[in-house]
C-alpha cells in the first residue's frame, strides 16, 4: 500500500523576495509537516535564488502568468505527485502559517471540502481599504445567497482544498479564483467552511490589486459569478461533481 502523502502548501510568488524567505520559514515552523511548493511567476527579483537556497521545491514560470494560472499550475503539480491536500498561501507574507495545520485538521475532520480562511468573520475591517473591504462584503453576500453557505471573505487567497475540490480547481476555467469559483463550488454541491484567521499587511512588494481595481474587480467579479452560475447549471448544478 502506498504511503499517503502529506498536505503540500502551495505558495505562488511575484517578485516577493523581501518576503518569500519568511513565509518558508514560518510553514517549516508552524507545520512541519506540511511539503512546500513555490510556484514562481517569473520574478524579476532575487525570489527564485532565495527558494533555491531554502531548499524548498519550487516552479519557475518562463512568463508571467498572474495569480490564477500559477494557483492552478501549483494544484496540477501537486495532483501529478500524488498530493490530495493543498492549502494556498501567498508568498507576500499576509498569510498565517500558524493557521495551515488548523486549516488542514478541519479539512481532515470533514468540515468542509473547502476551508477558506476568512478576516471578516464577525464583519470587521481590520484596517482593510474601506473600498475593497465593501466590494468584498458586497460579492460575499451574493455568494452566500447563491450557494446556501456562509461567505465572509470571498477574496480570500488562503484555502485549504481537498480530494474531491482539488482536480476541479487545477483543471477549471476560473479566471479570478475568488468569488466566482467558491460559487461555482457551492453550486455544484460542495461544501465550504470559513476559519477565522488575522493577516497581516504587505510590507513590501506590490500588491495585484492596484489603484484600477476599484473600477475593474467589480466588473470582473460580477460577470466572473454570472459565467459560473451558469457553467454549474449546465454542468448540473445541486449535484456534486464526481
Amino acid at each position: 500500500m502506498t504511503a499517503k502523502r502529506p498536505p503540500l502548501a502551495i505558495v505562488p510568488a511575484h517578485n516577493e523576495e523581501a518576503s518569500i524567505g519568511r513565509v518558508i520559514a514560518g510553514l517549516r515552523e508552524s507545520a512541519p509537516g506540511v511539503d512546500i511548493l513555490v510556484v514562481d511567476d517569473h520574478s524579476a527579483d532575487g525570489t527564485a535564488a532565495i527558494v533555491d537556497r531554502l531548499g524548498a521545491a519550487q516552479i519557475r514560470l518562463a512568463c508571467n502568468l498572474g495569480y490564477r494560472n500559477a494557483i492552478q499550475i501549483g494544484c496540477a503539480w501537486a495532483r501529478e505527485h500524488g498530493y490530495e491536500r493543498v492549502i494556498f498561501l501567498d508568498g507576500d507574507g499576509q498569510h498565517p502559517p500558524s493557521e495551515v495545520l488548523p486549516m488542514l485538521a478541519r479539512l481532515e475532520r470533514g468540515e468542509g471540502d473547502i476551508i477558506v480562511a476568512t478576516r471578516y468573520s464577525e464583519g470587521d475591517p481590520a484596517g482593510a481599504p474601506l473600498g475593497r473591504f465593501l466590494g468584498n462584503q458586497f460579492f460575499s453576500r451574493i455568494a452566500s445567497r447563491l450557494t446556501g453557505q456562509r461567505i465572509t471573505d470571498s477574496t480570500s487567497g488562503m484555502k485549504a482544498l481537498g480530494p474531491a475540490v482539488l482536480p476541479i480547481v487545477a483543471g477549471g476555467s476560473f479566471l479570478d479564483m475568488h468569488a466566482e469559483a467558491l460559487v461555482y463550488l457551492g453550486l455544484r454541491g460542495f461544501r465550504i467552511a470559513e476559519h477565522p484567521a488575522a493577516f497581516a499587511e504587505r510590507t513590501a512588494g506590490a500588491s495585484m490589486y492596484g489603484k484600477l481595481a476599484l473600477l475593474r474587480y467589480p466588473l470582473l467579479t460580477g460577470t466572473l459569478i454570472l459565467c459560473s452560475i451558469v457553467r454549474a447549471w449546465l454542468e448540473g448544478g445541486g449535484r456534486r461533481a464526481r
